[in-house]
């Protein structure tokens, strides 16, 4: 065992000084030489081979105490100062060097930001890996949404979800405050906060006697809007406003969390909704409502699928008049997590594989630009060569100043991806809410760290070391002259890459462009111009019926057809080619 330790020493030293220190350590520990000596001697014999180690062992004898770590740690020190050094001695090609790292690394991390927030994440909520959502197809639509009595008979008869809640957006004026606002409301099932398991950050949340018929109108403020347009006032609790020709008290505040389904003002309850507690309250045909539920513990998502659509197929029988027979006779289930994640999904991931081809660029121009320089000093590794530096504590000081340049790099690189933040949040949002959780975090700092040490690792790993085969030529014919054959066919290998995917991302840049010109002329089928679209909200405390609705729809068109320059008018739930799916 003893003799196998000491292979972890260079053959040159174990020749000179091998059977001094079998000796030395048959005298020191005896001959039971312990598990503890082998290590300390094979450390001992690592250090020697990264050349921290005592170049003889009468020096090693000199200092028995001393750790072999030290003496490492003590040579990287040393390698982090002369590469600092080296590299502001070098300052056009340190700045270059930065600027392009900052660029790749930056664009990455701020992608990442983005894909880890909408697609990786888990949902902030205490039960986000139980929060499904239920859906209902219809014959076309893979959401025709629930009514309110569909709502309650799902809440009854179900056994796999314990929470099951109901929403829809409305836009409604809110009186009170100053200048009239025109506020977007979540209108919600009582404990809709509290399936998604949501504390209040002022006040309180709704509570089942806020839901009763007759119950005085509440309302529960979105953070964000509690600080746009109150200043973070917490008197606002309590305070009244008129909406719907009702006075609504303010009740509570939410906390600052991504609002899902969507983002809103303000929320109430549904018995508060004019529309939802009209004659939308008790048709079961009068869809549109979304609903969320909570799986029970130990439910999975096919088994609450199964559960559902059984529930669904009773309603089918038992109230066919309600339910065409082209409908599907089935449930959907989704969860949430990739409910608010999937329009967003497709680009996101294009957009991170553009950022990891731009990175390859950006470390095709850094090898090569390492490697350039490199050469340049092949005069002063050859001259380390010959002063006794093995190759091994060449590629120690390579690997620091590599290291050096990517943390620099990735420093900076964080200015540039917090500096885009925002307008990939925006972009973002178009596709999903959960873009309001898009920052910079621990996560991404990790990120961003590990790229850069990766980046830093590769670009101390690529150039390749002077062989002593080529010390003589490369101490009488300079820098430049003894590249080797092997430098140059890595620098061709990085330039032939950078080109490929360089050439790659071009032609998908052209596509996407010729797709976008394809599309602006195709013939949509219908001629938008001189067409005009407004929106109307009815006050449904008057019009509490579809009767009345009907009547003032029918006077509206006869008013409009009859207006000068008017050629046709027609009235719709929704304008053309928008999302008809509820929200």
């Amino acid at each position: 065992m003893l003799k196998l330790f000491l292979r972890a020493y260079p053959k040159q030293f174990r020749d000179r000084h091998g059977a001094d220190l079998l000796a030395t350590c048959r005298d020191v520990y005896g001959p039971g030489f312990s598990a503890r000596a082998a290590a300390d001697l094979l450390w001992n014999g690592l250090c020697e081979r990264l050349g921290t180690a005592p170049a003889s062992f009468e020096e090693w004898l000199e200092r028995p105490g001393e750790r072999g770590n030290s003496r490492l740690f003590a040579s990287i020190l040393r390698d982090v100062r002369g590469g600092v050094r080296s590299l502001a001695a070098s300052r056009g090609f340190t700045f270059a060097i930065v600027l392009t790292l900052a660029l790749g690394i930056g664009a990455t991390t701020a992608i990442f930001s983005v894909v880890d927030a909408v697609l990786l994440k888990p949902l902030p909520y205490s039960n986000g890996e139980r929060l499904v959502r239920v859906m209902q197809p219809s014959a076309d639509s893979e959401n025709a949404g629930f009514s309110p009595p569909e709502v309650e008979e799902l809440r009854a008869q179900n056994h796999s979800l314990d929470a099951v809640v109901e929403y829809h957006g409305m836009q409604f004026t809110l009186l009170g405050g100053g200048e009239a606002q025109r506020v977007a409301t979540g209108v919600v099932s009582w404990n809709f906060f509290d399936a998604f398991g949501v504390k209040p950050l002022l006040g309180r949340m709704f509570t089942p006697e806020d839901e009763a018929q007759g119950a005085e109108p509440v309302l529960v403020l979105s953070y964000d809007y509690w600080k746009r347009v109150y200043r973070g006032d917490p008197g606002v609790v309590g305070r009244t406003f008129t909406m719907n020709d009702k006075v609504h008290r303010v009740v509570g505040v939410l906390p600052p969390i991504p609002q899902h389904p969507a983002e809103n003002d303000v929320y109430m309850p549904t018995v508060a909704c004019p529309f939802r507690n009209g004659h939308w309250a008790h048709h079961r045909a009068a869809r549109g409502l979304s609903v969320y539920g909570r799986m029970r513990p130990g439910v999975h998502l096919a088994g609450a699928k199964a559960d559902l659509e059984a529930v669904i197929l009773g309603w089918h029988k038992e109230h066919a008049e309600d339910y065409p027979s082209q409908s599907a006779l089935r449930a959907g289930t989704a969860l949430l997590r990739d409910e608010l994640s999937r329009d967003a999904r497709p680009t996101l991931l294009v957009l991170l594989a553009a950022a990891v081809f731009l990175l390859i660029i950006v470390c095709s121009n850094v090898a090569n630009l390492t490697l350039a320089r490199l050469v340049r000093r092949e005069r002063e590794m050859a001259v380390r060569t010959a002063l006794g530096a093995s190759r091994l504590r060449l590629f120690q000081q390579l690997l620091i100043e590599g290291l050096l340049l990517a943390l620099i790099g990735g420093a900076a690189g964080l200015v540039v991806a917090a500096w885009g933040l925002d307008a990939l949040a925006a972009f973002a949002a178009r596709f999903s809410t959960r873009a309001a959780e898009i920052h910079m975090d621990s996560r991404v700092l990790l990120f961003a760290l590990g790229l850069s040490l990766g980046t830093g690792v590769l670009l101390g790993c690529l150039p390749a070391l002077p062989s002593r085969a080529n010390l003589s030529a490369a101490l009488k014919e300079g820098a430049g002259a003894s590249a080797n054959r092997s430098r140059l066919r890595a620098r061709s290998g990085l330039i032939v890459a950078q080109v490929a995917v360089s050439f790659s991302l071009l032609v998908g840049a052209g596509l996407m462009l010729r797709s976008l010109l394809k599309l602006q002329e195709v013939n949509a089928g219908y001629n938008a111009e001189n067409v005009l679209t407004a929106r109307l909200d009815l006050n449904f405390t008057h019009y509490s019926t579809t009767e009345k609705i009907q009547e003032f729809s029918r006077r509206l068109l006869e008013r409009l057809r009859a207006e000068p320059g008017v050629e046709a008018a027609a009235l719709g739930a929704r304008a053309p080619l928008r999302d008809n799916s509820p929200p």
